[in-house]
């Protein structure tokens, strides 16, 4: 008979994937809430089936006939529910009960209700014996009646009491066949009420010829029972044979299966590549071989890297990753194997974990090579949906994932002789070869792109002068600054010595000279060397390989890698040669440098017409949220190029000297500002950011002196904040200027303070009033302990050392908060304002402060309105 597998009764997924044959949006019901339904309108049809059955005469038979007939029926029903027939079709496994063998002979000899009583009876212990919810008993409980009674009900309605045996032999057949019927109906619904179900004329059909299966051989057994004397022994051993020979034929049906489907998947796997494609057909196998509704296979490697891929019976399926904490997979690990049934498992982590997935039986085993874990392989509810996971299935799935780690393995030892064949030993970049790999594959595709060389030119002078060690911590750390320009997509070449090599995508002449440009600006910056500040002098090609290339131009389309790299390395030595920093493979300059030189030429013109303007951003007491002062920040709305980033025209102008004009124009524009507010009897202080080539600059301490004087101002209340880089460059020089700006009065502030690379104890000597704690550790303090750590010790040191402390970068209320918990003494950030231009800054300071009036002074304090 048709029934509904226990792990039916646990909660149903809360968002059911969508089966193949069902693509209609349906609403589902957990099994918990509709199985009772479902049970208390099947038990009502039951009793509307046996209420005429139990009103009609049955048939006439001794108290010990009913005694015995009754056992070897409840023995009958145990063994067909208790070891049903399976029977492998394709992709599914046919469960037959065989319980309408002993319905049949007990519908022929005994009273109807006496096979509906013990049919009941071997399915309730069966159910209690597998220690099933109550919920699936009912359900179950009332499938059997109802089945019963229909086959009963249908029985009594076709035999007559003159019926000769032909007639009985049909009426016990149509009434077995008609309970399995609606039997199978009343599953088959239930299946679409709790989740995605195959159509419901499949299940029925499927049940019918079961059923008719079993129905004709009891028919069969029953009437050569009847022939004579031998007829019991005939049945016996008709019975014998017939399980006998499924038994052979099931193991070895199911043992050939096994076999050809690991060999099929085993050559898969030893041929297969790197490729998700391929990983992807394996797994879709291994779904296959072990009859699941889906299979996954979870793949990392040693840094970290994983790929998550699934296969249902569409074909890939999205699957979220689970997690290593999962607690099917920590099993799994911790015993080389895990299975997991949400109608045998009280762990909630693990029933959640069930859920989560979405499904009812999972079974893991993790993919282990040696002493290394690569993953695990998992197989989740058998399509079926009768029977679980068994102990051949595990032994099975463990086979298949020592296959899939054992070429895990292979594979890895393959990339790894790839890896040193294309790649340098001490930079771990790709070499020649590597490098003349990928462009050969670019000329081939025609897709266009370009190869960029670059020479440091100083690698034989640290050899000669520092070691080839310090030339070798030289080449990696050049290498490390170009890969992260370029990111992990593009490849990044050591070609010789100190030279490298950037291979580049198609793209824009323009954007590819940009390109060169920061690589230049990357490759340039000075590198420490144990102290030491090795300054290099690249210089840079550009080879394009275009897909329209002219034989003015580039020549032919035939051009070899080869030769490629020789064309990067004609234009870099052309610029090395021309005393320029670039040159592209063509008697044409790019780009590059025309806004580099427009920002340069056209900064004091900017000046002169207000380009270059100054936003001030607030900075508050935490204790009184007393506005202190404002940091004042450098703009510059360009008219072709749009808001210029200051990190890109300080650098442009700083290099010409002209960084020395724009702090005149700044320090200019904040003490007349300062001065302004003094007279409106408002104390605002203002800092502003020095460059180390402003403290390089002679005179600096006495021109900052002048025009302090000039606009009135106190010394107290203008700061200078700078970096700890800058000070470090040239402390010698950096430390006097210092001093001397000091003495003046005028505040001194470490900016970024924490991101550098400063001691305790120049910081102990530098003549500063306050730090700056970096913003980078401010906004994630909430999130990252370390970071609040950081952020509680930079305020502790500040306060021994005497210092102010000023947090960046405040954005939430809760680090707020938290800072004033510290004590830390001012604030700055988003959360109280974002840069503003002067007019939107006075609008802020009527609309989100207060004026505190001094009676005994002319100075008026601001706080900020809560």
């Amino acid at each position: 008979m048709a029934k509904l597998p226990v792990p039916a009764a646990a909660a149903a997924p809360a968002d059911p994937p969508v089966a193949a044959v069902d693509t209609a949006p349906r609403t589902y019901y957990s099994g918990p809430r509709i199985f009772p339904i479902v049970a208390a309108v099947v038990f009502a049809v039951s009793a509307l089936l046996w209420w005429p059955v139990l009103a009609a005469p049955s048939i006439q038979v001794s108290d010990s006939s009913l005694l015995v007939g009754g056992l070897i029926l409840i023995a009958a029903f145990l063994l067909g529910e208790l070891f049903p027939l399976q029977i492998e079709v394709r992709r599914e496994t046919w469960l037959v009960s065989g319980s309408e063998l002993p319905m049949v002979i007990g519908l022929l000899v005994l009273p109807p209700w006496l096979v509906g009583v013990t049919h009941a009876a071997a399915g309730l212990l069966v159910f209690l014996f597998r220690r099933d919810k109550w919920r699936n008993v009912a359900v179950n409980l009332s499938f059997i009646v109802v089945e019963t009674g229909t086959a009963a009900a249908v029985m009594l309605a076709i035999v007559r009491p003159d019926s000769t045996m032909p007639i009985q032999y049909l009426a016990v057949g149509a009434g077995v066949l008609a309970g399995a019927l609606m039997s199978a109906f009343a599953v088959s619904l239930t299946y679409r009420l709790i989740g995605p179900s195959e159509p419901m004329v499949r299940f029925i059909a499927r049940a019918i010829l079961a059923g008719g299966t079993v129905v004709t051989f009891a028919l069969v057994l029953f009437t050569v029972w009847r022939s004579g004397s031998a007829g019991w022994i005939l049945c016996l051993l008709m019975a014998a044979v017939l399980g006998a020979i499924y038994r052979t034929y099931f193991v070895f049906l199911r043992q050939h299966a096994d076999l050809a489907q690991m060999y099929a998947i085993g050559r898969q796997i030893s041929a297969i590549g790197t490729s998700e494609g391929g990983w992807q057909e394996v797994l879709a196998q291994i779904r296959e071989q072990m009859n699941a509704e889906v299979a996954v296979l979870h793949l990392q490697d040693d840094d970290g890297r994983h790929l998550t891929l699934g296969a249902g019976p569409d074909g890939p399926r999205p699957i979220a990753d689970v997690g290593c904490e999962d607690p099917v997979i920590r099993a799994a690990r911790a015993n080389g194997a895990a299975r997991a049934s949400n109608d045998r498992i009280e762990d909630p982590a693990v029933l959640e974990a069930l859920a989560a997935r979405p499904a009812w039986d999972v079974m893991v085993v993790p993919l282990q090579a040696g002493d290394r874990e690569r993953g695990y392989l998992e197989v989740r509810d058998r399509v079926t949906r009768w029977g679980r996971f068994r102990d051949d299935d595990e032994k099975v799935l463990q086979t298949l994932s020592g296959q899939i780690a054992t070429a895990l393995d292979n594979l890895r030892l393959l990339e790894t002789l790839r890896h040193e064949a294309y790649h340098d030993a001490i930079t771990g970049l790709l070499n020649r070869p590597g490098l003349t790999v990928r462009v050969q594959d670019v000329i081939a595709q025609q897709s266009g792109g370009a190869v960029l060389m670059v020479e440091l030119n100083v690698l034989s002078q640290v050899n000669n002068a520092l070691g080839h060690d310090r030339g070798e911590r030289l080449l990696r750390a050049a290498g490390d600054r170009l890969r992260e320009l370029t990111g992990p997509s593009r490849p990044v070449a050591r070609i010789e010595t100190d030279r490298f090599a950037v291979l580049l995508e198609a793209m824009p002449e323009v954007d590819m000279v940009t390109f060169g440009a920061q690589m230049l600006r990357v490759a340039s910056a000075a590198y420490g060397l144990d102290g030491i500040e090795v300054d290099p002098q690249p210089s840079l090609g550009i080879a394009l390989v275009t897909a329209t290339a002219t034989a003015d131009i580039l020549g032919d389309m035939a051009v070899e890698p080869g030769t490629m790299l020789q064309r990067a390395e004609m234009a870099m030595m052309a610029a090395r040669t021309r005393q320029d920093s670039l040159q592209i493979y063509r008697p044409s300059m790019g780009e590059v440098y025309r806004r580099r030189f427009q920002l340069v030429t056209q900064f004091r013109q900017a000046i002169e017409q207000g380009r270059i303007v100054v936003h001030y951003q607030p900075k508050i007491g935490l204790a009184d949220r007393q506005l202190i002062g404002v940091e004042a920040l450098v703009r510059w709305m360009h008219p072709e190029f749009g808001l210029v980033s200051p990190a890109e025209f300080v650098e442009a102008i700083e290099a010409t000297g002209s960084i020395d004009i724009l702090l005149e124009h700044v320090l200019d524009t904040v003490l007349r500002q300062l001065a302004e507010w003094a007279a409106q009897g408002v104390r605002i202080a203002a800092a502003v950011n020095l460059s180390v080539r402003n403290l390089m600059a002679v005179g600096f301490p006495g021109k900052v002196n002048d025009a302090l004087r000039k606009h009135g101002v106190d010394p107290a209340l203008l700061t200078f904040e700078i970096t700890e880089s800058s000070v470090m460059e040239d402390p010698e020089h950096s430390l006097p200027v210092l001093n001397r700006l000091h003495a003046l009065g005028v505040g001194l502030s470490v900016d970024d303070f924490g991101t550098g690379y400063s001691s305790l104890a120049y910081l102990r000597r530098l003549p500063i009033d306050e730090i700056k704690i970096d913003r980078s550790f401010v906004m994630s303090m909430g999130s990252d302990l370390g970071d609040l750590a950081i952020v509680r010790a930079i305020v502790d040191l500040g306060h021994s050392l005497g210092l102010r402390v000023v947090a960046e970068g405040v954005e939430e209320e809760a680090a707020r908060d938290a800072l004033r918990d510290m004590h830390c003494d001012q604030a700055q950030g988003y959360l109280i304002s974002r840069p503003l231009p002067l007019d939107r800054f006075e609008a802020w300071l009527a609309s989100r402060t207060v004026t505190i009036y001094d009676p005994d002074s002319s100075v008026h304090v601001l706080r900020m309105m809560s």
